[in-house]
């Protein structure tokens, strides 16, 4: 599958109006960045026009028009167009409609009356992605669709809505149950941000004089902090980042290894070779020739 020239992983930041609690919108483009990415807020989002690969967390399938999903915040995704929508003087595009918002955006205590114990309940479920499916389905469409041309407060209204109607209609979840309990998740706010650094430039140097500087912290005391609150070192920390995204790659896409390795921030074929191996047990190699057998 071709993909496009650069592949990055970021932490993705939405802009709201000071004046909303959340965003609806629409994309449409030649086509979707396929970048790997994530952010704070919830997305619900719809595939109104286009075709390709959907990647979520540990899970990876085509994506096509009339897919709706729900993504929890944190989670990281990823749409990667088909090959078609990549060459030059194409005519096709891309479409989708979104919502997205955060947890908060109900109150501490909203979400926690009877009625809308659905609503949590798909809520919660969306921490490992879900994809829409079911007789409602439909009804969730049309709702999207139009969501953007209501006020604020209708658009709030019809988003419960249609979380209750996720609910009622049913749904596909796409992580793995044990992804959550293996992915990056700290208390520690300076590893928080650290940990995001890393998400945004780890195709490049990642020097460990700037982080401990960008947590105000000496580099020794930074090293003995780091391995306290994450039990890497801070050298295998960011290791695990970068093959932990080259694994997605092999998986779900036809990328050669060279071309993965300088993706995911190696600039050694042999280096990023060892190190996958001493993390995975196997070569890339073997790994992706496992999979896909």
């Amino acid at each position: 599958m071709l993909l496009p020239p650069k592949i990055e992983v970021s932490l993705e930041k939405i802009e709201t109006s000071q004046h909303v609690s959340f965003h609806t919108g629409v994309y449409k483009q030649p086509y979707f960045n396929g970048n790997w990415h994530y952010h704070p807020e919830f997305e619900l989002l719809l595939i109104v026009n286009g075709q390709g690969k959907r990647l979520v967390a540990d899970h990876g399938e085509d994506f096509k028009v009339g897919d709706i999903v729900l993504l929890g915040g944190y989670l990281p995704h990823a749409w990667i167009p088909d090959a078609k929508y990549l060459k030059e003087n194409s005519t096709e595009y891309c479409e989708s409609v979104y919502v997205q918002f955060k947890k908060d955006i109900f109150g501490s205590h909203f979400v926690d009356i009877p009625e809308l114990k659905g609503v949590r309940k798909v809520l919660r479920s969306s921490e490992r992605g879900i994809k829409i499916e079911g007789k409602y389905k439909n009804e969730i469409i049309e709702l999207l669709k139009g969501i953007s041309k209501f006020s604020p407060l209708d658009q709030l209204l019809k988003l419960i809505k249609i979380l209750d109607l996720i609910n009622l209609s049913g749904y596909q979840i796409l992580a793995s149950e044990g992804y959550l309990n293996n992915s990056f998740y700290f208390k520690s706010n300076r590893i928080i941000k650290v940990h995001e650094f890393m998400m945004e430039h780890y195709k490049q140097d990642v020097s460990l004089n700037e982080c401990a500087e960008m947590v105000n912290m000496t580099v020794s005391a930074f090293c003995r902090y780091f391995k306290s609150e994450t039990n890497y070192t801070f050298t295998n920390y960011l290791n695990k980042v970068r093959i932990d995204f080259a694994k997605k790659l092999l998986i779900n896409t036809n990328i050669p290894i060279k071309e993965i390795a300088f993706d995911c921030g190696y600039n050694s074929v042999p280096y990023f070779n060892r190190q996958f191996k001493k993390l995975e047990q196997v070569s890339p190699y073997t790994f992706r020739k496992s999979v896909k057998e």
